[in-house]
Formats: C-alpha cells, structure tokens, sequence
C-alpha cells in the first residue's frame, strides 16, 4: 500500500515525484516513437532550428534579432512547412 504524500517524509516526496516525472517522461517518449519516421524528423528539425534561432535571437550575447539572417529564418520556415505537412495541420 501506498503512503499519501502528507504522511510522506520529504525525501520519500522528493522520489515519488522524481518517479511520477520520469514516468510521465517515458510516456512522452514512447508517444514519440510512435510516429512515422518522418513526423519524428519533422519535430527534431522544428525543434533544433527553433532553438538555434531563439538563442540568437533573444540573447543580446548571441547577437540579439539584428543577428537573425534571413537564411535563418528561410530555414525555420521550411522546417514549419514540413511539420505543418507531416501532421495535417495545413488548411485546405
């Protein structure tokens, strides 16, 4: 039988959501998996060229927005197209 959280000590707490976080990681992974090769590849694209133009854009140490180029922004574009392709989410 379980504890309840409030009869849990902290560190017995700390490791039930440590447990309830990876379990919830391991599921959202294996959602993951479970797409076609290429949604997987349009996510990861999304994902890396979203995160390459964020941390040039918003970090004045990067450079900021005026270090944004536009083959940036031609790439993030193209990677939007894909997943919006990849998943139905363009209209008509």
């Amino acid at each position: 039988m379980t504890k309840k959280l409030e009869n849990m000590t902290q560190d017995e707490r700390i490791a039930h959501w440590e447990k309830v976080r990876e379990k919830d990681k391991q599921k959202r992974q294996s959602s993951v998996n479970g797409l076609q090769p290429m949604q997987q590849a349009a996510l990861y694209s999304i994902d890396s060229k979203l995160d390459s133009f964020l941390e040039t854009a918003l970090y004045p140490d990067m450079g900021g927005i005026r270090a944004v180029s536009a083959f940036d922004l031609q790439e993030l574009s193209d990677a939007w197209d894909t997943l919006r392709h990849q998943f139905n989410l363009r209209e008509t």
